[in-house]
């Protein structure tokens, strides 16, 4: 073979190559981008499309791929995954934010602790004496607690030393707001509520005697049960793709069922934040049980702001279990607030979930 056709065999294999990774990373990209559209459309009318948002971490992590392989291979092809990450920039910030601490002032925080405490017992754990000590010893403002159980009497020495401290409690079924504040009203907000779900909402007088309005959610769960999550670790492992592909089309049978309910749910939430957001702040936090991609997420994002979003860094874990680590709890508050400060505590093992911490003052006008 002379020169010329080595050359020429050469060029066109570098280019059909070429032609193969820019398709194989539009195709990415138009995935990416179907992620984020479907945050627009309401579960509860199409429900098997809100399971595709659970994709985008995949295919963000394989869009960011293409910047070195374009950088070796073809230098003027960067700006394909360049533009496709331009695209869905806030959505990529909502999953995974970069943010600094804000600085600190003379303006008092308030500080709020949103906790899905899965009744203090991890599994067969009772962890009911370290959780009391940790949520005495966080000194939260405001204590908003999922999967809570009021009535216990396991709960006597929590309840015992708030009121010590000056705390008033109020509870609908398994949520219970805490507060250093004086209560003006608390009431169970309607939503559609399944066995363990629901939402109420705290009016709470604030020292400069303007009114809070604390919304605690724990929303629909994906009811993924241990077995659930035991087969799917197990599925992945196996390395059998038609193994794999039935477990994913069960999980996400049952994951749109949830949505479903979910969107039901976030909508009259979201009804009730704009009917109160124009006479005082509003707080909403609790366990949402979805992602920052998401209809729950973002449908109530585009009328608050998201304490993690403002000041977190990183995904943020706040729910690890069966290779399912997930932001899904999230503290959301009105623009006449500020969030200086946010943590997630991954110290304490009390729960399957982690406690968000945030520190939150009234903003400058």
């Amino acid at each position: 073979m002379t020169d010329r056709k080595k050359e020429e065999s050469s060029s066109w294999v570098k280019h059909f190559l070429v032609n193969l990774l820019l398709g194989a990373n539009l195709v990415t990209l138009v995935l990416l981008w179907t992620c984020c559209v479907t945050t627009w459309l309401d579960p509860s009318q199409h429900p098997r499309i809100s399971v595709i948002g659970l994709a985008f971490p995949v295919l963000l992590i394989l869009n960011l791929l293409y910047l070195p392989i374009w950088l070796i291979f073809k230098p003027r092809m960067l700006v394909v995954p360049v533009f496709g990450i331009i695209l869905c920039a806030d959505y990529i910030l909502d999953y995974y934010p970069i943010s600094m601490r804000g600085k600190s002032d003379d303006v008092p925080a308030l500080t709020v602790m949103t906790w899905n405490c899965h009744e203090m017992q991890y599994y067969q754990h009772d962890s009911i004496h370290f959780a009391t000590d940790y949520i005495l010893e966080t000194g939260a403002d405001i204590i908003c607690l999922q999967e809570y159980t009021f009535a216990s009497e396991r709960y006597k020495k929590l309840h015992d030393e708030l009121i010590t401290r000056g705390y008033q409690l109020n509870h609908v079924g398994c949520i219970s707001v805490m507060s250093r504040f004086p209560v003006l009203n608390d009431v169970a907000v309607p939503i559609e509520v399944v066995l363990g779900t629901g939402a109420m909402q705290v009016d709470l007088q604030m020292p400069d005697n303007d009114t809070l309005s604390v919304i605690c959610v724990h929303l629909e769960s994906n009811k993924l049960s241990s077995d659930d999550k035991d087969e799917y670790d197990a599925a992945i492992r196996s390395g059998e793709h038609e193994k794999m592909k039935d477990e994913a089309h069960y999980l996400a049978g049952k994951l749109a069922v949830a949505a479903q309910i979910r969107a039901n749910q976030i909508n009259l939430l979201a009804k009730r934040v704009d009917s109160i957001a124009t006479h005082h702040p509003v707080l909403m936090c609790g366990d949402f049980n979805d992602t920052p991609i998401s209809y729950a997420y973002q449908h109530i994002s585009r009328r608050l702001k998201n304490a993690y979003r403002s000041r977190g860094c990183g995904v943020g874990v706040t729910f690890n279990e069966k290779n399912f680590p997930v932001r899904i709890d999230h503290v959301f508050y009105t623009s006449d607030l500020t969030c200086t400060d946010v943590m997630i505590d991954h110290t304490i093992w009390a729960s399957d979930h982690y406690p968000v911490i945030a520190r939150l003052k009234k903003r400058q006008k």
